[in-house]
């Protein structure tokens, strides 16, 4: 039979003061964790409103696109005007002189 001294039991200082500092170190855990769950949130509300703001930004290119595209055409137009009015003064200066 083997026999073992028994262990010595830490004095109840000592326990206290390694209780304090596991009180301690949990508190700071849930802080942190606190912490984190505020930066993933804030996180989540900023991609949030990155998506909407490239939606809006898409939509505006898309506006803009279009009226390049109808710039373009209004000045083909226009010069079009221009060239039939020089024809039309043309004949008309014919017809006087």
């Amino acid at each position: 039979m083997v026999t073992t001294a028994p262990s010595p039991e830490p004095s109840p200082e000592l326990a206290r003061e390694g209780w304090d500092e596991f009180l301690e170190l949990e508190t700071r855990i849930q802080q942190v964790a606190e912490a984190l769950q505020k930066a993933r949130a804030e996180r989540d509300r900023a991609l949030a409103e990155l998506r909407a703001l490239q939606a809006a930004q898409d939509k505006l290119r898309q506006g803009q696109t279009q009226q390049e595209q109808e710039l373009v055409t209004l000045r083909k137009e226009r010069n079009e005007v221009r060239q039939r009015l020089g024809r039309l003064s043309k004949l008309l200066e014919a017809v006087e002189g």
